[in-house]
Parts: C-alpha cells; sequence; structure tokens
C-alpha cells in the first residue's frame, strides 16, 4: 500500500503486486483530479458536478469498500480509496468501477 495525494485528498493505493503500483497511480490521477478538500461540495457532488449524471449500478459496497453484485463474477476489492471527513468515500476499482459513498446515498458507476 501507499499514499497517493491529489488536492489535498490521501488516496490509498491498495494492492498485493508492486508492479501494478505504477499503473494504478496514473490511471487514478484521471478520475481524482476533479476531487478537491477546498470545495464546499461533497465527493458525489462533486463528481456529479465533474460527470454529470452519475448511473447507478446494481449491487453494495461493504464497509471495507468491496463492491458485491449478482452482476460480476467475483467481488471487487478496491484499488484505491480514499475517506474525506464530512465529505464521503470514494473506492476505486479495477474495470473502472467506482463507488461513491455518504452518510445518505451510493453510487457505483463505471468511468470509460
Amino acid at each position: 500500500m501507499l499514499i497517493h495525494h491529489v488536492n489535498g485528498i490521501d488516496w490509498l493505493v491498495i494492492t498485493a503486486f508492486e508492479e501494478l503500483k505504477t499503473m494504478f497511480i496514473e490511471e487514478a490521477a484521471a478520475i481524482t483530479f476533479c476531487f478537491s478538500t477546498a470545495s464546499e461540495l461533497n465527493l458525489i457532488d462533486q463528481a456529479k458536478r465533474t460527470y454529470g449524471y452519475l448511473p447507478t449500478l446494481r449491487g453494495v459496497i461493504t464497509d471495507t469498500g468491496t463492491f458485491q453484485s449478482q452482476d460480476n463474477e467475483e467481488d471487487l476489492n478496491p484499488q484505491l480509496a480514499c475517506l474525506v471527513e464530512g465529505r464521503g468515500r470514494v473506492f476505486i476499482y479495477h474495470g473502472c468501477f467506482v463507488a461513491f459513498v455518504d452518510d445518505e446515498q451510493t453510487f457505483i458507476t463505471r468511468m470509460d
């Protein structure tokens, strides 16, 4: 694991494979650039502002960020995660699945 710092947010890079860390950091930069602790908006609203409508995929997010869905052959564990106090959580999975979670709502979408 390592920390990737973008716009005041610490992203935890979660992978057991050393050779993949660089790849995930490069992929994350394109997605995480829209998030900032300087914004008054929570993470879900920041994502909606940047990407527009966030389509919801079927599934649930566990407390540890695992994405469980009947549409997936197996559960997806996050490759990147961040928690911003009072603003929500974001989990990024292999295959461009992204989950935005706060106390009231959860969006699981795919960003190609």
